[in-house]
């Protein structure tokens, strides 16, 4: 049986050969737009390119100043310590090391026993987010031990509960326990100097230097282990 052939109305009625059809006719009508648009399209992948290109450079730059900074403290070469910190925290801020930055430029200053210019260091890097607990615990003991040498003790108080808070009981934690006891007890709130004695002695049995320090700083202010 031989084939029938569609005659030019059945073509014209067909759904594809009319979606086809209109679609060359869009193409046709819509061409300079559908450049345009493909030419944004190929600009924005472009960009996008260009610009993780780019970050990734950049990290990579301030990860090896940071490490190399880190290396010259660690040497005792504190003016070159110095030079590199700030030119990363300058011309690296957007990243993590030049994030990190600021805490080690506060430990800097902090050794060199510039306290209001390490007090500025870790509060500009405490105000970020997204640095590791045990930096972030760091930080905070820092700016803690800053401002009870300038005399705000109770700033320093908050500060070091923030250090135990963020530490999450690693090995640096008694000395921060030790320092919200000092403070604490200092301050005559012998409630929570107690009980962050408490946590003390509870959780680090092994630390017997840190918990008679804190025992001496708890009876300086005339503040015992259990209430007489």
């Amino acid at each position: 049986m031989a084939e029938k052939k569609l005659t030019r109305h059945e073509l014209k009625e067909d759904p594809l050969v009319t979606g086809a059809f209109r679609a060359r006719a869009y193409v046709a009508e819509n061409r300079e737009k559908l450049l345009w648009g493909l030419g944004i399209v190929a600009f924005l992948i472009l960009a996008a390119f260009w610009f993780l290109s780019s970050r990734r450079e950049q990290d990579t730059q301030a990860e090896t100043i940071l490490t190399r900074a880190n290396l010259e403290l660690q040497t005792g070469q504190m003016p070159l310590a110095l030079q590199d910190l700030r030119s990363l925290v300058e011309k690296h801020s957007g990243t993590r090391a030049g994030k990190e930055g600021l805490y080690y430029l506060g430990n800097a200053y902090f050794q060199l026993a510039d306290y209001e210019q390490a007090e500025h260091y870790y509060d500009e890097f405490l105000k970020g987010s997204g640095s590791a607990p045990v930096i972030m615990a760091s930080a905070y003991a820092g700016l803690a031990t800053c401002l009870e040498l300038k005399g705000k003790t109770k700033e320093a108080a908050e500060n070091f509960k923030k250090a135990v808070e963020a530490s999450k009981k690693n090995s640096q934690t008694p000395d921060y326990l030790v320092g919200a006891i000092r403070t604490h007890a200092a301050l005559g709130d012998s409630v929570k100097a107690r009980d962050f004695f408490a946590r003390l002695k509870n959780d680090f049995p092994l630390y017997r230097d840190q918990i008679n320090q804190a025992l001496l700083y708890l009876g300086i202010h005339g503040i015992y282990e259990y209430p007489e």
